[in-house]
């Protein structure tokens, strides 16, 4: 037995414990997420991209690389997965005018109209976790999971490296 676990000897059932946590935490999200996404015909991947480059509606928009690394999926499933959303008129794509391989994609004015009109639902839903959680929490819960994402990528990585 490693020395770690003599002094930690649950120090894997944690780990299987926050792995739960989070897979449980990840179905819910989605369950929310579900439901916004129904509002506006799209799927929950559809959705998250829909509101990652609306959420980068002050820069002009993101490239597609950009997005398919916040999604943690590849580009092409973006460019895939981006055209029913041009197709509702929600976001728009367009090429670099220095490199034509390059892809743009930012939202509409249709598009922010439409989150807008979910914006009492999501700031309710946000709303309810800051006072359940209470601010700091909140920040903390952050700070945490931020560190467990920083650490599994690490872990992946280790991984990839070793096949």
């Amino acid at each position: 037995m490693a020395l770690d676990q003599v002094h930690h000897p649950q120090r894997p059932e944690v780990i299987e414990q926050i792995v739960r946590v989070v897979r449980s935490l990840d179905f819910l999200i989605s369950e929310v997420q579900a439901k916004w996404a129904s509002a506006l015909s799209l799927t929950v991947p559809q959705w998250n991209m829909f509101v990652i480059v609306a959420e980068s509606h002050e820069h002009g928009g993101l490239p597609v690389k950009s997005v398919a690394e916040a999604m943690r999926v590849n580009s092409s499933f973006v460019v895939n997965q981006s055209r029913p959303l041009e197709q509702l008129g929600l976001i728009r794509r367009k090429n670099s005018s220095t490199d034509k391989r390059l892809v743009y994609l930012s939202v509409t004015p249709k598009g922010l109209k439409e989150l807008g009109a979910l914006d009492e639902s999501r700031s309710a839903i946000r709303a309810a976790i800051k006072k359940e959680m209470g601010e700091a929490a909140t920040l903390h819960t952050i700070e945490l999971l931020q560190q467990l994402e920083r650490c599994f990528a690490r872990c992946r990585l280790r991984l990839q490296i070793d096949e």
